[in-house]
Order: structure tokens, then sequence, then C-alpha cells
């Protein structure tokens, strides 16, 4: 897990370019554990430099530092991630031939692509971005993992060529603005990154989540192409498990995650678990308890609130006999504190105070000497965890007239009505996001209006699993990746997410919908799967959990006047967005903060648009 980033430009010069250096710079907690630079010069009189800041997880050998080139000299890389399977292509590899310098993964990349070319990206379970250049042919290669868990940039210019792991520093040097429509959309439909080239910055690119880019040398702008089709796995999952019966689906299941949660204890580092009171990371918690690793879990809130998820996440500690370590919430300046930490991990807006405390988690691992995180992130997506999906399948069932399914359709909702009506404001309030041609849950900001993206009501009356895709790669995922991926490396960390080996995935959406919706829950297979290995009071628990982060609350205790005080720096500027007769004071308000759904979100923009380095905030 790293840093990377490179320049293609005219530039001469033994030192690497002022600019680069600054990105390199602004990634450091991305890879602290050390710095490497690599210049090549192009046979068009440009020159390339590559650069790395590393995060030493597995071969903590200087040997394993980037960028590393192959023995022939021929493949020079640059890599952020991890590939889980390196231990398993590293003996394929060493049968066909190849010989290994180090025991890194980075190698086994490196080498799979000198093997195999760009079908090596196929055979990789893992989260990566990658750039390679060939010396033979003088092209960069720049590559992203199937579900964009990891991030990269790009900006294309006349003379020159950017990318990097986070875009504010190629915006910063470039002197870009923020993209309106990525503050838009994120306050009106509650979701910022997507499966497309859509960035926060205007001239900045995003490498597509499952493509390769290649830059040929004649300097041609990036060619992109797709290495993998979520609908295609999909396609042929579903019409393979279209046969297969309830208890074996949950048999292989149980398998599938075993291996996929096996896989991410690969390192020579400590390890530590994300864990909240939910299904999915008490799943992960007691997979790598049967797997004999014994983990320290970290989870947000106070162990003696009897309200909260606590006893929940007691419950399974005492269950596995495994050691928790509550992070408790922090009040006033702590708590202004870690909304700017926050703030600054991110280098974007945030919706809500919950990736303040998953940020607080990770910071209280990384002080514990933690460089890996699991976490439970995915299994909603995967298994139809949001109560959204009753309704799409209901409508879908509707659409096809498929009257024989509405019997055990209807008990399944009168099941589940319960818990939708104890947050029935909740639900009424976010309708507006699902209806077409709306303005989502607007805004009195004064923003454009949206152009470019998509109402997340698309998909009802169609099966469900078209929408559950969706979720993976748009809709939900995509923004969750951002906030994990950031807060994680913020905090120098490592974040491994066994539900988004891409296996589970196309497991999960081809399974049939009555498999994961039934008897009024969602992951009813992945329930079952781990039936007697996790406390069915987690397991069947109807209200859903995440981290309990009681969001009013903060407000009051510090992160409202946090935001005021931030944009009132930027006074003059800020009131230009604000409606007519509102001042900083009244709109941001810590009522209207606390209640209103989007305040903070619209907040959160404007203090990221009025200095998008945040250079200018309270340290």
């Amino acid at each position: 897990m790293c840093g990377i980033s490179g320049v293609i430009s005219k530039m001469t010069g033994a030192d690497s370019p002022t600019g680069l250096q600054s990105i390199v710079h602004s990634q450091r907690s991305r890879g602290p554990d050390s710095v490497g630079y690599l210049r090549r010069d192009l046979r068009d009189g440009r020159t390339l430099w590559l650069a790395h800041n590393r995060l030493s997880i597995i071969d903590l050998s200087t040997d394993a530092n980037q960028p590393m080139v192959t023995d022939d000299g021929r493949y020079a890389m640059v890599f952020n991630g991890a590939i889980y399977n390196y231990v398993e292509l590293r003996r394929e590899l060493e049968a066909l031939g190849r010989r290994f310098r180090t025991s890194s993964d980075t190698e086994v990349l490196l080498l799979s692509y000198a093997q195999w070319g760009i079908s090596a990206f196929s055979r990789f379970f893992g989260m990566f971005t990658v750039a390679i250049h060939d010396n033979f042919t003088d092209e960069l290669l720049l590559a992203r993992d199937r579900f964009g868990v990891k991030p990269l940039y790009y900006r294309e210019a006349a003379d020159q060529f950017w990318f990097a792991s986070t875009p504010g520093a190629i915006a910063e040097n470039e002197q870009l603005e923020p993209e309106l429509e990525y503050i838009t959309r994120g306050i009106q439909l509650k979701y910022y990154e997507d499966e497309t080239s859509f960035s926060p910055f205007r001239g900045v690119l995003a490498l597509p989540p499952g493509h390769i880019g290649i830059r040929p040398a004649d300097g041609a702008s990036l060619h992109l192409q797709k290495y993998f089709d979520l609908d295609a796995l999909a396609a042929n999952e579903a019409e393979r498990l279209a046969g297969v019966g309830f208890a074996a689906a949950t048999d292989e299941l149980s398998a599938l995650l075993g291996n996929a949660t096996q896989i991410r204890l690969r390192a020579d580092v400590p390890i530590g678990l994300s864990l909240s009171g939910g299904v999915d990371s008490t799943t992960i918690a007691a997979l790598c308890a049967e797997s004999g690793t014994d983990l320290t879990s970290y989870s947000f809130g106070d162990p003696d609130d009897v309200s909260s998820e606590a006893g929940l996440v007691k419950l399974l500690s005492r269950h596995l006999d495994t050691k928790v370590v509550f992070v408790p919430p922090v009040r006033g300046v702590h708590a202004a504190a870690l909304f700017w930490q926050t703030m600054r991990a991110q280098g974007a807006p945030i919706p809500h105070t919950s990736q303040m405390a998953q940020f607080a988690v990770f910071s209280a691992a990384r002080a514990d000497g933690i460089k890996v995180m699991l976490g439970g992130q995915g299994g909603d997506e995967a298994f139809m965890g949001y109560r959204k999906y009753f309704l799409y399948h209901f409508r879908h069932v509707v659409a096809q007239r498929n009257w024989a399914e509405t019997p055990a359709l209807l008990g399944t909702v009168l099941r589940v009505l319960p818990a939708v009506a104890a947050k029935a404001n909740l639900f009424w309030r976010e309708r507006g996001r699902y209806q077409k041609d709306s303005d989502g849950l607007g805004t009195l900001l004064r923003l454009p209006s949206l152009q470019n993206s998509h109402s997340p009501g698309i998909g009802l009356g169609q099966d469900p699993a078209f929408r559950q895709a969706l979720d993976v790669t748009r809709y939900s995922l995509p923004s969750l990746l951002r906030y994990e991926d950031r807060n994680s490396m913020g905090n120098s960390i490592e974040s491994r997410l066994p539900f988004l080996d891409h296996r589970i995935i196309g497991f999960g959406i081809g399974l049939p919908t009555s498999h994961k919706l039934r008897h009024g829950m969602g992951k009813y297979a992945l329930r079952m799967a781990m039936k007697g290995r996790v406390p069915d009071a987690i397991l069947f628990n109807r209200d859903k959990r995440g981290f309990d982060t009681r969001h009013e609350d903060w407000i009051v205790d510090g992160v409202g006047g946090a935001i005021r005080q931030g944009l009132s720096l930027h006074r003059r500027n800020a009131e230009t967005f604000l409606p007519s007769g509102s001042t900083i004071d009244s709109y941001f308000s810590d009522a209207a903060l606390g209640r209103n759904v989007s305040r903070f979100a619209e907040a959160t923009s404007l203090l990221w648009l009025l200095d998008p380095t945040l250079d200018s905030y309270p340290v």
C-alpha cells in the first residue's frame, strides 16, 4: 500500500521536477517508509519520472522498494496496493522459469506483466494501481483494480502528462479549479465517485476501475481499454447458480469468504480489524478467528453505552475470545481537531460525521503499531444488505406479473416493515434521491444544476440484481471506497476488504434474489453461512448497524463550531454561495447541521471549495 506518481515532460536536469516532489510530499502518509524516484529518457526527447511513497507490508527489506525494474531493464514499475494471491502466482511464474530477488508481491506483479502482458491483470486477486514503462516500446501503461479500491488520477496537457494516487497535488500544480458538479452531486444525490473518468477537479481524470490506459510513444492521448466486465461476470454466475440449491450456495459462499479472508492475512506487519456490531465486519472477525489468526479489533463508541452497538461488539468478543479496543467519541477542541484531520485526509467533501469515526478508528489502530486493517466494506452491495432492495424486488415482481412469488414476497415485506417504520422519517427525507428528473435532496446553496449525474432511482421495475451491480459500480461503493482509502492512508494503514474479492461480488450479484432477501432480511445467505459462527443476536438483528457516531451530539460538541470558524475565514466568498439573507452562523447553526440531511455535506463542500488544499484552516 503506497502512493504512486509520475510525469512525462520536456523538463531536463538530473533532479526530479519540483511539481513531482510536491506530489510525493503530499502523499507521504500513503507511504512513509521510503521514497524513490526513477528517471527514464524517452526517444522523443521527453523525460519520464516515476516516483513512489512506500508503506512496507510484504518483504520489509529495501530490495522491495520502488520504483522496481526488471533484471533486463525493460520494465520499470511503481505500484500501489496488494496482490493477495501473489504466493500462488509466484509458484506459477517460477515453474515457467522466472527468478525472484525478493519475496514481495510487487515483484510478482512486475514479473507477471513481463510474462503475460495485460492479461496478467485478470489473474490478480487484489487491489492495485500501477504504472509500468516499457523501455522497448516507450509506452507507459496505467492500470486500476476491478472495483477501484485504489485510486489513480491523471492529467493530460499539451506538453506534459501527470499521474498520481490523489488528485489534489496535480490540481494545485496546474492551478485547476474544483469541479462544481462533484459538489452538487454529493449534496443532492449523496454519491461523489462513479465508474467513469469523473474527478473532483476540472482537467484531472480518474482512471476508471477495471481499466488499463496506454500512453503510446508518440505522446498521443491515453488509450483506455476495459479488462474487467462486472455485468458479464454476474451473468455467468447467475446462470451457474440458477440450479444451485440454498444449502449448496451457502456452503460455496462460506468457502469463498474463507479463502478471500485467508489470503488477505498475508503480511509481514501487525494486522487489526475494524469492527462494528453488524453482520459484515463480525463475519470477517469470525473467519479470522477460525483461521487461527488472533487479531485485535477496533470499534468506535463507548463500551458502556447500552443504546449503542457496544453490546453486540462485546458479545462477539466473548464468543470469539478476542480483544476489542473501543475508540470513544471526543468532544470540544478534540472533536474539532478530529474534524480537520478527517477533512485533510479526505481532501474532498464528506457527507456525515461517520467518516470522522472511521478516521478515529484507523488513528487508534496506527497508534498501536497496526499497519494492516481488515474490514467488512462491500457486504451490503454484494448481498443486498440495504432495505431499498425490498422495494426494488417488489417493483420487479409486479412489473413481471409474477403473482406466484407474491405471497412469499408479502410475507418478507411484512417482516421488514417494523424496522422500516422506525426510520420512516429518514426514508421519507431520502425519497427525492430516487425520483427521476428531480434535484435529489435539493440544496439552497447557489450551485449550478446537475448536468451529468444520474439519479439513484434507476432500476425500479428491473431485476434487483441490476440495481445491485449499479451500487457496486456507481451509487454506493465508489464513494465508500474513497472514504475508506483516504482515511486509512491518512493514517498510513493498508485497508483490506474480503467482500471486495471479485469472486464474491460476482457470486453475490449472480445469486438468486430469493437467497438474498428472505424472512424480512437482506444478506440472508450470508447470515445462514455464518450461523453458529457469529451469535444469532448479531446475525438476525433487523436494526442495521454501522459505527454509532451520534451525529447531532458531535455537532454540538465542537464540530459545528469548527465548521463556522473555518467558513468565517473565507466569509466574503462563502456568503456568495448562501441563500439571500442567510449568514454563516444562521445557515450552519448547530441545529441545522444536526438535523438537516444535507447541511453537513453543504458545509464540508464549501470548506473544500473555498480552499481545496485546506491549508488555511486550523491545524
